[in-house]
């Protein structure tokens, strides 16, 4: 295990004990190496508040903090474990152990950034103020209390980015609007299958709380700019690097790919598939104006595209639900992929898999101009040459707006290979008929 879990508590301790006790269960063992408590209330707490969960003293660090050290508490708790890489958690939030696991094999394979779980509505926040300018500015911001993978040295580096910036103990203590932003590097974010717990008094409440958000962010993103200028100006070779800011980052190119982790198994779903308009292009004359470009971009769009963003998310081909769907805002066209990573190689020489879909009878027209393959790596792919079998279920749609709930098909198409790790239909073709794609549920299945 080389996973530090940090928690802070502030006045949700029931929720703290239910979290500790699945971070600390029998499916994290070769994952989560230490679990530290950090207690920003009061009233100190000690091993014995968890005691019922059976978690062994030596894997439980409790830090009674004397003073509320509100957000920076994580990265001081990060930097100081033994571990490789820490997850970071609010109290308000419970995150299935197959998901932390989904991020923990991800991470391996891209040490040295972080990887975020936010709820739509989150992500659709850090895509729309996702600024890029010719300054080499390119980031956005991203919350950390939903989940959130890191390597312990980027907490390090973060602590010393704000050293170095002399930040005020107010600056310090708001640490999580600064992270995203002074890394300068578009975050991963993925869309979550988080469980709210609720309960006690969450630190940002209302119009205040987000107020106070706004000013640090926009605060974050002066100090990039400030940053870069001064890199720019200095001679490079004698510049030594500061910590944890990206300066040479490159801003990703193509249509965004969006990314969920599954609920009840291990495994990613990533797609091509566009949320929003094309036209939506990030792009702002400088950080600072990324609530303004947010705002305007919330304009165009219009209420009924966000709706449809924070209604229909892919997490919901995921979710183990038949009665949740991921729909495409637009028709499905040329080049649109769904791929699931199963985060290592399953099956063995006996075993059948199939890729299988349940989906709209709309959706069925897409699958059979699509290609189906599997890899090992994502880069060389086996094309599967037996053919899309649908049938009809006993399972109803969603009800749409003008029309009954029609029965929904299961399609499948058995894997050429067994052994692989990647799945992926690709759509080959515009369809005359403009379908969207719908899907309910996205599995692998392999039967003996």
């Amino acid at each position: 295990p080389d996973v530090t879990a940090v928690i802070l508590n502030w006045s949700r301790l029931p929720n703290v004990v239910r979290i500790v006790s699945l971070l600390c269960g029998p499916w994290l063992e070769d994952v989560v190496a230490e679990i530290v408590v950090w207690n920003n209330s009061p009233r100190e707490i000690s091993y014995q508040t968890f005691a019922k969960t059976g978690c062994p003293s030596e894997k439980l660090r409790i830090y009674n903090s004397p003073h509320n050290a509100y957000f920076q508490a994580r990265y001081i708790a990060c930097e100081q474990a033994t571990t490789r890489f820490c997850f970071l958690q609010d109290d308000d939030y419970l995150i299935m152990p197959e998901i932390i696991r989904a991020l923990h094999a991800r991470v391996l394979g891209t040490p040295d950034h972080s990887i975020h779980l936010l709820p739509p509505h989150e992500v659709l926040s850090t895509q729309l103020r996702t600024a890029v300018t010719s300054d080499g500015v390119h980031t956005s911001s991203a919350w950390l209390g939903h989940g959130t993978i890191l390597p312990r040295t980027g907490a390090a580096d973060f602590l010393a980015l704000l050293h170095h910036l002399n930040a005020s103990e107010d600056e310090m203590k708001m640490a999580d609007n600064y992270f995203t932003i002074l890394n300068n590097r578009i975050p991963e974010v993925w869309f979550d299958q988080g469980i709210e717990l609720g309960g006690g008094q969450p630190f940002t409440v209302g119009m205040e709380g987000n107020e106070r958000n706004k000013i640090h962010i926009i605060n974050a993103c002066r100090y990039l700019d400030t940053l870069l200028s001064a890199f720019r100006a200095s001679d490079m070779s004698h510049q030594s690097r500061l910590p944890f800011i990206e300066v040479d980052a490159v801003a990703p190119t193509g249509h965004p790919i969006f990314q969920a982790p599954c609920l009840g198994a291990s495994c990613l779903l990533q797609t091509n598939i566009p949320l929003l308009l094309p036209n939506l292009k990030a792009g702002s004359h400088s950080a600072d104006d990324i609530f303004m470009q947010e705002l305007r971009s919330i304009q165009s769009l219009g209420q009924d595209a966000v709706d449809h963003y924070l209604r229909f998310p892919p997490s919901q081909a995921v979710d183990g639900r038949p009665d949740t769907a991921f729909r495409s805002q637009f028709p499905a066209r040329r080049g649109d992929f769904i791929n699931l990573d199963m985060l290592s190689r399953v099956g063995s020489a006996s075993s059948t898999i199939e890729i299988t879909l349940l989906v709209t009878r709309e959706t069925v027209d897409i699958l059979h101009q699509a290609l189906f393959e599997s890899s090992t790596d994502a880069a060389n792919w086996v094309v599967s040459t037996h053919a899309l079998v649908c049938e009809e279920t006993e399972l109803t749609g969603l009800r749409g707006l003008r029309s009954a709930p029609r029965k929904l098909q299961e399609c499948s198409v058995q894997s050429q290979e067994t052994d692989h790790r990647f799945f992926r239909a690709t759509l080959l073709v515009d369809i005359p008929s403009s379908p969207h794609w719908m899907i309910y549920e996205f599995w692998i299945r392999w039967l003996a």
